[in-house]
């Protein structure tokens, strides 16, 4: 029975190459979609799921004023000695980028200038991610100048070495560290939101006085998420017993503790907190796709409805003739069932093609690291196989219930527009279609919406000066000397209006902050916390931030001038800029002098936040502003700012970047969901369009005669064309007005998230609107006008 129902569905698929091909292609994009969006499901949940006491690990971090996972650097080792319920502390001291040496003969070098995925921990991080060691050992990591290399950074390192001779071979490391290699280990193939190439030990930090204070080695008041920690608690120990334990560490150790406040995240949520994670995936992002896959699946299913139930009329006399012949409702159910199930396969073998080519088109929302080679077999067939059995049951057994339900006589007598099915299915086609346009306005409301905040969030003015604005790191520890030298040299060169050397630039993708003392403060051991900028006194006019109060930082030998923003000043609990000039942080070490013109040093989802500035000798960030009325002089002062690097770091690459594209970065979410609706529509508008298209081809030769009649009568092409569309896009615009509240809603929660916004313009609704319209028209069109075009000779020499 099944075979006949397989050659029955083939011979009808044959029979109608033109639906079956819209069904096909519309199915197609729905089931590619899902797939590619569950693989990325798939991946993004497999993060740190290999471990095999997973459950008892927990990321430090800070729950006070600034939510990071930044930590006190003294604190993890305090941790470590002291903390009661915890087995194992790992220190994850991360390296942005530094110079690798390999020594060769004659006092030569290999160079590796710009190496990443270092950081600094001990031999614990090993315990809690277990790794196959090729060579040497983690103990090594105890004793100061080791590291622990991955294999393929080894390999990159010595190509011709073998991995068992590599205990005892040295590297330098930023130039002036000398380290010996302890140990290689096997890559790990795992996904995980902490998995490094090379291993430096957390003594050679404590063996070096300048390394120590670089990295803020005995700085209970500095935090930088470059510093974190992760902790394996003991068996039976509990979150809250070891964070109040770590309460009372923080209280012992450093008295004016009251802002600072430290929590355990647990390993499964790192990679889905946007708050403390720069690359993590939001679970409202991934619901999101969650929800377009399903949309797209329903667009897709209801093409298919639609085109089956207007192309049942067709099938009324089949349907008649095989239930006179004794066929039952439950066989002919079957059959129906069997060509859906026939169609939906094929478009899961066409899915499956489109995979690279949509894969390609998402390059820049895929997790990074995602690619085909990873994806698991096994389960995307099971996914394959359950998505093929749902479709077939939605897409197949309305339109089969519909065709079963036709009385045999009204069907074979020609009659059947006196079936109540029918009417029914047609008030349920047209509300399906309305659905369709409803969800693809929506879509394209969205798209205009984001993009339009995305570009006010990026262009708004945060305080400072942001354009023809060029920074980029110093190398090595030893900066201060070469970097005063660079300095100097870019000073000379005239396309360049001014620079500073400090730390970062106001807004950057991270976060420095601090907590402090206010010496004037009557509540004792009562500390604030504030975002933090350092360096000499350029860094005001590089920037142009204005001073209202006071005047510029001067750098000195043993205390701190600092200037203070105009927010700060409420947490200082002052009234005026002028009250707050003489006044003294940290037990005087640090005197205010001038107060900052509030700016922002995070995106436009957050307000000005409390921040301080205070002067600094040493620095590894230049900050350069170029000739903003001349920028066609930016290529030759960039061509010698380059010189001038080369020549003071000559084996070093020059690597900058634009301070607006650093803020750009900021909305890297929106840019992605920008990316995402624009498929959405495009996916949408397409399927919807498909079907649109479909039920044009149906009204059509429905309505082959009466138009050949309207000709002979003297009826227009155009007014033939209108009789054609008119209900058509009657049904569009119905949907543009269902969707302009349903839209709005949703975009007004939205805006929410952001402290500054632009507001949902009538215009936006408009444009998406008359767009929508336009596609439509254009699309039905392609296919009305060929059918008012027809002879009416050929439509009534049936009659």
């Amino acid at each position: 029975m099944i075979t006949n129902y397989l050659k029955t569905a083939i011979r009808y698929i044959r029979k109608n190459k033109l639906i079956t091909s819209i069904n096909i292609l519309s199915l197609s994009i729905g089931i590619c979609s899902t797939l590619v969006i569950f693989l990325m499901i798939q991946y993004d949940y497999s993060f740190d799921k290999h471990l095999q006491n997973g459950d008892r690990v927990y990321r430090v971090i800070s729950i006070g004023d600034f939510k990071s996972a930044a930590i006190l650097v003294p604190l993890v080792r305090t941790i470590d000695e002291e903390a009661v319920g915890v087995e194992k502390v790992a220190p994850i001291f991360s390296i942005y980028e530094s110079k690798i040496k390999i020594p060769k003969e004659k006092d030569d070098f290999t160079i590796f200038p710009k190496e990443k995925n270092l950081i600094f921990s001990t031999d614990n991080y090993f315990d809690i991610y277990p790794h196959t060691w090729l060579s040497g050992s983690a103990k090594n990591l105890t004793y100061p100048n080791q590291i622990v290399l991955t294999e393929s950074y080894y390999k990159r390192y010595f190509p011709q070495a073998a991995v068992s001779e590599s205990v005892g071979k040295s590297i330098v490391f930023a130039d002036s560290v000398t380290l010996q290699i302890a140990g290689v280990v096997a890559d790990r193939k795992e996904n995980s939101d902490f998995k490094f190439d090379g291993f430096i030990s957390v003594a050679t930090i404590a063996s070096s006085e300048s390394m120590k204070e670089f990295h803020q080695w005995d700085r209970w008041n500095s935090y930088n998420d470059s510093y974190q920690c992760l902790v394996l608690l003991s068996p039976g120990s509990t979150v809250a017993s070891v964070e109040k334990n770590i309460a009372q560490l923080v209280k012992k150790y450093k008295k004016d503790s009251e802002e600072d406040k430290f929590g355990l995240q647990p390993l499964s949520d790192v990679h889905f907190n946007s708050d403390l994670n720069y690359n993590a995936v939001k679970p409202a992002t991934l619901r999101n796709l969650i929800l377009l896959a399903v949309f797209l699946l329903t667009l897709g299913a209801i093409n298919f409805i639609n085109l089956s139930t207007a192309q049942s009329i067709e099938r009324a006399k089949e349907i008649g003739i095989r239930k006179t012949l004794g066929s039952k409702k439950s066989s002919l159910i079957k059959q129906f069932l069997m060509e859906t199930f026939v169609v939906a396969f094929l478009a899961t073998l066409v899915s499956i093609l489109f995979l690279p080519l949509l894969v390609h088109a998402f390059d820049g929302f895929l997790p990074e690291g995602f690619t085909l080679k990873q994806i698991p077999v096994a389960p995307t067939i099971l996914f394959l196989a359950i998505q093929l059995i749902v479709v077939t049951t939605l897409a197949g057994f309305y339109p089969a219930w519909i065709m079963t339900g036709y009385a045999p006589a009204l069907a074979l007598k020609n009659q059947i527009s006196k079936n109540s099915n029918l009417s029914r299915s047609t008030f349920i086609r047209k509300g399906l279609t309305v659905f369709q346009f409803v969800l693809a306005q929506v879509f394209l409301i969205a798209v205009l919406f984001v993009s339009k905040q995305t570009r006010f969030a990026s262009t708004m003015d945060m305080g400072f000066r942001k354009d023809a604005l060029i920074n980029f790191y110093i190398p090595d520890f030893n900066r201060a000397n070469k970097g005063d030298i660079l300095k100097n040299k870019l000073t000379e060169i005239p396309e360049i209006k001014a620079v500073s050397f400090g730390n970062q630039s106001p807004a950057f993708d991270g976060s420095m902050s601090s907590s402090m003392k206010y010496d004037a403060s009557l509540e004792e051991n009562k500390e604030i916390s504030f975002d933090v900028r350092n360096g000499d006194e350029n860094y005001l006019k590089v920037y142009d931030i204005p001073l209202i109060a006071g005047r510029n930082v001067r750098v000195l030998d043993s205390t701190y001038e600092m200037l203070i923003n105009e927010k700060m000043l409420e947490s200082l609990k002052l009234e005026s800029p002028e009250q707050a000039i003489g006044k003294t942080l940290d037990d005087g070490k640090y005197t205010i002098v001038g107060v900052m013109k509030d700016f922002n040093v995070a995106s436009a989802r957050e307000n000005v936040r409390p921040t301080a500035y205070w002067s600094a000798k040493r620095g590894y960030v230049m900050h350069v502003a170029l000739d903003q009325e001349h920028p066609e002089s930016w290529k030759s002062g960039i061509a010698k700012m380059e010189k001038a690097f080369t020549d003071t770091y000559p084996e070093e690459s020059f690597e900058y970047k634009f301070l607006d594209e650093t803020i750009k970065g900021f909305y890297q979410t929106e840019l992605k969901l920008s990316k995402l609706l624009n498929w959405a529509v495009g996916l949408s508008i397409a399927i919807a369009c498909l079907g649109l298209f479909g039920l044009a081809i149906f009204t059509a030769n429905q309505r082959t005669k009466e138009i050949g009649v309207r000709k002979v009568l003297g009826a227009s092409v155009t007014q033939i064309i209108f009789l054609l569309l008119k209900n058509l896009l009657l049904l569009v615009s119905i949907a543009c007005l269902i969707a302009f509240p349903i839209a709005y809603y949703f975009m007004n929660q939205w805006i929410q998230d952001f402290a500054y916004r632009t507001e949902l313009s009538w215009w936006i609704f408009a444009l998406a609107g008359i767009g929508l319209l336009s596609i439509a028209t254009l699309v039905l069109t392609t296919k009305t006008y060929f059918a008012a075009k027809a002879n009416p000779v050929d439509s009534l020499r049936d009659e």
